[in-house]
């Protein structure tokens, strides 16, 4: 009874689609058409489980080939029995019931809600091999390529058992390996490697274009299509994302940019002088910055101050306005962070992924920002970079003719879903009943008294041998905790964004009895966290939240890390007055968490006022992609108009 989706009815222009509004067929709920075809699946695996290993992956051919002429519930559902026994075969398991729903539910087109702790890799991959019955091609996205390695690995022999093929897209760029990989039914990468190797292909296209009239039809005559040397196929099929939350909706506020060197070589003199112009300069007096959005309006009296002191100054060779010099030394002096927004690397200023924590070496600000902060770091100002294309990353996913994924948190974000993507959102229960315990947030007048409380609270734990997950915004933030830590005798375990292959073993003895690990940023780690049985005995896992996320979804993905598939465990998030979150959105609730704090610098309970200033938050960035989906169609429209012209 497994429905599959066409994309096609999705408009760019309006993000809506027929499946979003689509009534249940034959009269059933959604509810009841999961639970109708699980059953079928369920039916059909124990069907496959007389067969031998050469019968399995010959049948499964069988089922390809039907699905190829016409693709039919009883088709679809015998192919989903043919998973679930590949999957046990190879990777050891027996699906749970919950995960059968999950399998349902993504092959029918949704964002698959399932619990931290529930299996989304293998469900992943078995929807993946679904997607494969009459498509040529399903591109599966994670949030990094650690992960992508990972969760292929996990389910490959599985596809090899089903005779699908599989590939994983290049850490690097090489267009020839990642050309070759496309040829695959299964493709695992990055989500935002699909969207680049796009742009790539776009450039490509449009180079080709402006070559001389008639060259590329003499080409094809020729035999030499230039379509031919396209890294991606030119039709979107299937895309499947994991941690669809955090890679459609938090990372979707900024576009992806493919961007070139400026020049070979920048004169780095006109950075240094901003930067030492701008060393006095007064906040109030010289510059406001406007909160949240960090936008830095300099005075008039301050403009003229620089244009003074190089107006003297012969051959200053500039490559944009000077003003933008001193924004820019003003932006990374007094906005921008070491430890929060970049991390300084073997000489070089390296850009910190914001929704993950991760260090990226190859990404660049734009428009002088980077050399500034480089400036800033006293480090080699490197030549600045020109955007040459770029893409919303709604935009390039609308491509496909069928999307679907999974997280743990996207209910609360369901409407956007599917006003923009036209994706329902469809929550999977639990295997087990869920006994995590909640405890209710700590608030102080300042970081100091909170870094204190939290110390506290980690030694009286680790007295009864429970393990501790600490769980930071910012590297900088997890020094402040580690050392808050040390000062008391305890030495954590850090992650914080620079291990990758090493992740892995250190998450993965977060749940040895005892254990206390700092995490920057947890969402999209994958990792699984197991307690052992003394480490159980003590209470389970407890999670502690250093500082509230802008997001309540992201404090519930770091909450979600304890008391996974029914065991103990338990959660709770300190904060302080000059968190982040309080100091750029809501001065109003610092002042009170200030004013009513104790002698001891703890404060009464303010969950009300934050969980208040979370939604106007998540309010204000949903406007912002809003917005930023108009502009990219009023682009739409410009560009028709010019063509046609």
């Amino acid at each position: 009874m497994l429905n599959f989706q066409n994309r096609n009815s999705i408009s760019p222009a309006s993000g809506q689609s027929r499946r979003s509004r689509r009534a249940g067929f034959f009269g059933l709920s959604r509810k009841q058409q999961v639970r109708a075809s699980a059953r079928q699946i369920r039916k059909a695996e124990q069907a496959a489980g007389a067969l031998s290993d050469q019968q399995l992956i010959q049948r499964s051919r069988e089922l390809q080939e039907q699905a190829s002429e016409k693709l039919d519930h009883t088709t679809i559902n015998e192919f989903g029995g043919l998973i679930a026994e590949s999957i046990f075969r190879n990777v050891g398991f027996r699906l749970y019931d919950v995960q059968i729903d999950a399998l349902v539910a993504g092959a029918t087109g949704a964002i698959v809600e399932m619990h931290t702790g529930e299996g989304k890799t293998v469900v992943t991959g078995a929807i993946a091999a679904i997607k494969t019955l009459g498509c040529p091609s399903v591109h599966v996205g994670t949030t990094n390529t650690y992960l992508a390695t990972r969760d292929l690995e996990c389910v490959a022999p599985a596809f090899d058992m089903l005779g699908l093929s599989h590939g994983l897209l290049p850490e690097e760029s090489n267009e020839a390996v990642s050309r070759r990989t496309y040829k695959n039914q299964i493709i695992y990468g990055p989500g935002y490697q699909y969207g680049f190797d796009y742009l790539r292909d776009q450039m490509f296209l449009r180079n080709n274009r402006q070559t001389a009239i008639g060259f590329s039809t003499v080409n094809r005559i020729n035999g030499s299509d230039p379509f031919n040397n396209l890294i991606q196929p030119s039709e979107h099929h299937v895309a499947l994302i994991d941690e669809a939350d955090s890679v459609m909706i938090d990372e979707a506020m900024t576009p992806l940019i493919i961007s070139m060197p400026a020049k070979a070589h920048e004169d780095p003199t006109p950075y240094l002088l901003a930067k030492k112009i701008t060393a006095d300069f007064v906040e109030g007096e010289h510059y406001q910055i406007e909160l949240p959005s960090k936008k830095i309006d300099v005075t008039d009296q301050a403009n003229q101050l620089a244009h003074d002191a190089i107006a003297n100054i012969k051959n200053l060779e500039l490559a944009r306005p000077w003003r933008s010099y001193i924004n820019n030394a003003i932006r990374a002096q007094q906005v921008y962070q070491r430890d929060v927004d970049y991390v300084v690397l073997e000489g070089t200023v390296q850009i910190v992924d914001q929704n993950t924590g991760r260090i990226f070496s190859d990404r660049t600000w734009q428009n002088g920002l980077h050399q500034a902060v480089e400036a800033k770091e006293d480090v080699p100002i490197q030549p600045g970079r020109d955007s040459t294309t770029q893409v919303t990353r709604q935009r390039y996913l609308q491509m496909y003719t069928d999307l679907a994924g999974l997280t743990g948190t996207g209910a609360s974000v369901a409407n956007e879903f599917t006003s923009v993507y036209g994706c329902r959102v469809i929550p999977i229960r639990t295997n087990k009943p869920c006994i995590r315990k909640i405890h209710k947030a700590r608030f102080f007048s300042s970081l100091e008294a909170k870094l204190e409380a939290i110390a506290l609270d980690v030694i009286q734990r680790h007295k009864t041998r429970q393990p501790v997950l600490i769980g930071t915004r910012t590297i900088r933030e997890s020094y402040e905790v580690r050392d808050a830590l040390l000062a008391h005798g305890i030495t954590p375990l850090i992650l914080n964004g620079v291990q990758d292959g090493e992740e892995a073993e250190i998450v993965g003895r977060a749940g040895v009895a005892g254990a206390i690990t700092i995490a920057t940023n947890m969402a999209g780690r994958g990792t699984d966290i197991k307690p052992d049985p003394q480490a159980l005995a003590a209470g389970g896992l407890h999670v502690i939240g250093v500082s509230p996320n802008n997001s309540k979804r992201i404090d519930r993905q770091l909450v979600g890390r304890a008391a996974r598939q029914g065991q103990p465990g338990s959660a709770q998030f300190f904060a302080a007055a000059d968190d982040p979150i309080f100091k750029e959105n809501n001065s109003s609730i610092r002042k009170k968490i200030t004013r009513r704090a104790k002698r001891s610098g703890e404060a009464p309970d303010f969950s009300n006022e934050l969980a208040g200033l979370q939604k106007a938050i998540e309010a204000r960035n949903t406007k912002l992609r809003q917005d930023m989906i108009l502009r990219d169609r009023w682009m739409d429209s410009v560009r028709e108009s010019i063509d046609k012209d």
